[in-house]
């Protein structure tokens, strides 16, 4: 099965300038159900103006920024109503339920200011966020959900699957000169800072971003990871990967641990076999050498 880790989607993750914190993409699967997909962008205006750009500039770079990623959400969402209207395994009412499940076209545009740009949709189920997100009809969505590609490790006690993936910063499908998306991301802040700024070389090389955080949120504190940081917050366990524009492809790996309920319950089975055989042996012992009762009658 492909997991929510390994998902590519079809925007143009990119154009991040002066970023004082790294660029952050998450992904929460919340208690009721629900996926709540995020994107930070940041931009620290205050960084590129000690380095001499004009807070004017700052802006307008931050308005291009904006602008370009509202534009690739708002073509994500096109793509997404003609594939739901052009869907022959949904049914009429199906494609409602899932155009109402999935965030409206307002919703594409990002709240942007100088501190960064920020995005957050939410999807009534895993099923809208794939959907919307995949970019396949839905049968093929379904097939391809339920492959299981993960990896099991089975003990006498316990059983591990292991799934394991690329973050969206490793992915690459639609930019060929790059190995990545977090490349691409690097590439373009300097192009944008070289078209707008008077900035040195080495000056673009300090302020554009090369490192990145991926953030999958869970209610299940039984997913394992190998992530490099584990928070606990409101009930969400939010497992997160430092991504470096050196390590961008880095593999990721998440794990669930199940008990083997046949072995668990043979081994109940068993052990309530030999104590109760053992509580019997020992009433038959103590029944074979209890010592009869005497009974003294007294003289009248």
């Amino acid at each position: 099965m492909k997991k929510i880790l390994t998902i590519i989607l079809c925007l143009g993750l990119v154009l991040l300038s002066g970023c004082s914190v790294p660029p952050q993409y998450g992904i929460t699967q919340n208690g009721d159900g629900s996926v709540t997909q995020s994107l930070y962008i940041p931009f620290s205006a205050i960084e590129l103006n000690n380095n001499g750009v004009e807070i004017e500039t700052c802006l307008e770079i931050s308005n291009y920024i904006k602008a370009e990623f509202d534009k690739n959400y708002l073509n994500m969402y096109d793509n997404f109503i003609i594939r739901v209207n052009t869907d022959n395994g949904l049914s009429a009412q199906d494609k409602i339920t899932l155009i109402q499940g999935c965030p409206t076209k307002e919703e594409m545009k990002g709240e942007g200011q100088l501190s960064g740009i920020s995005y957050e949709f939410t999807f009534a189920s895993a099923i809208h966020y794939y959907y919307f997100n995949y970019g396949v009809y839905y049968n093929d969505l379904i097939a391809e959900l339920n492959k299981d590609d993960s990896i099991v490790e089975n003990g006498f006690f316990t059983t591990k699957r292991i799934s394991k993936g690329q973050t969206i910063f490793g992915q690459n499908d639609q930019f060929d000169e790059y190995n990545s998306f977090a490349e691409y991301i690097t590439n373009r802040c300097s192009e944008i800072l070289k078209e707008n700024t008077t900035l040195s070389e080495q000056v673009i090389q300090t302020i554009v971003p090369n490192t990145y955080i991926y953030r999958y949120g869970t209610t299940s504190k039984r997913l394992h990871s190998d992530a490099d940081l584990i928070r606990y917050i409101n009930g969400i366990y939010y497992h997160e990967w430092n991504i470096t524009l050196e390590n961008s492809q880095r593999e990721i790996s998440t794990w669930q641990i199940s008990a083997n309920t046949n072995v668990w319950y043979a081994l109940v089975l068993g052990c309530g076999i030999i104590l109760s055989t053992v509580l019997i042996v020992i009433c038959i012992y103590k029944e074979k050498n209890r010592k009869p009762k005497i009974e003294i009658t007294e003289p009248k």
